[in-house]
């Protein structure tokens, strides 16, 4: 606990630092990630005077901002034992600003906090999450060389496409985290129009959506506001899982499972969707429950050749790449 003034506080741990950080650099909209840390980090570290989330609504900006910077420096301070200059560059506010626009005054203000944050990112390990090694490689950069977290979004429907696109695409030689790629799943056909519409205006980078076949209704709709430098890939046939390499999906099952009888094509054309067969095949063979998301991240573990993307697959991570 430190006291200045009328004004008591707890320092916020490094791991508390961390998750702060992490939850600031996310590809979301600043306007409700930055008011969300904001308040959490004032509410659960501020002894006196004590404040409730009414009166953070109530209080001027920048006063919020000023009791921000000095609970966040002054933790970083003493968790690293480094002293502020005073001539830090606001990288968060700079990403933010070549992100995004549109930003209302209050939202403005708060990116313009000048918040220490350079030991917190020097000291992350390998194993941290893509977007704050992302911001650390911009740490001392010269503006013209910075690398942005996020250049291109990708929205997807599911899981699966979130997992395997950039794990397709960097078998073909393109890393989409190097080339600062995003791909977002959505949760659903029915919510990718949302989160489109959510982000159509607020975006200075390329949109791209990635939808199912049967989503042709969505995509017909979604042309009259679709912006010129996004674009829509509807998959020529089913869903994500139906243009997966067969010999992929086969050689995946045989090696993460031990089947009396091995698994072969003709178990995965029964039914007309993938999805139906490998239900199947787990049912049948006693694998347990299938779900998209655990096999999505066996498949990925199994990619071995360019051979195992398919060519509709190509295609599509060929588009993402040329937008």
């Amino acid at each position: 606990m430190i006291s200045n003034n009328s004004v008591k506080f707890k320092y916020l741990s490094k791991n508390e630092l961390l998750i702060n950080l992490d939850r600031l650099s996310r590809f979301k909209l600043p306007e409700e990630s930055y008011k969300r840390v904001f308040y959490d980090v004032i509410l659960k570290c501020l002894i006196n005077p004590k404040y409730g989330i009414n009166n953070l609504d109530n209080m001027p900006c920048r006063e919020l901002c000023n009791l921000f910077k000095y609970i966040w420096n002054s933790s970083v301070e003493y968790n690293y034992k480094k002293k502020i200059t005073g001539n830090e560059f606001n990288l968060l506010k700079y990403i933010c600003l070549n992100s995004f626009k549109n930003l209302d005054e209050k939202t403005k203000l708060l990116i313009n906090t000048n918040i220490y944050i350079e030991p917190i990112l020097e000291t992350i390990e390998k194993s941290e999450v893509r977007n704050l090694q992302n911001l650390k490689l911009n740490l001392h950069k010269k503006k013209n060389e910075l690398i942005f977290p996020v250049k291109k979004l990708v929205i997807v429907e599911g899981i699966t496409e979130e997992i395997l696109l950039p794990v397709f695409s960097k078998k073909l030689g393109c890393d989409f985290n190097k080339n600062s790629i995003l791909v977002m799943g959505a949760g659903g056909k029915s919510k990718s129009p949302a989160l489109y519409m959510k982000l159509r205006n607020k975006l200075k980078i390329p949109i791209i959506l990635l939808f199912d076949n049967d989503a042709k209704e969505i995509c017909d709709e979604l042309n009259s506001v679709l912006k010129k430098k996004d674009k829509m890939i509807l998959i020529k046939k089913g869903e994500f899982e139906d243009i997966l390499s067969l010999n992929l999906i086969k050689r995946t099952l045989n090696n993460e499972y031990e089947t009396l009888t091995p698994i072969r094509k003709k178990h995965l054309m029964l039914y007309p969707k993938m999805c139906d067969n490998l239900q199947y095949i787990y049912r049948t063979m006693q694998l347990g429950e299938f779900k998209k998301a655990k096999f999505a991240k066996i498949i990925s573990k199994n990619i071995k050749y360019k051979t195992d993307l398919t060519q509709e697959i190509k295609s599509i991570i060929s588009c993402i790449n040329n937008i």
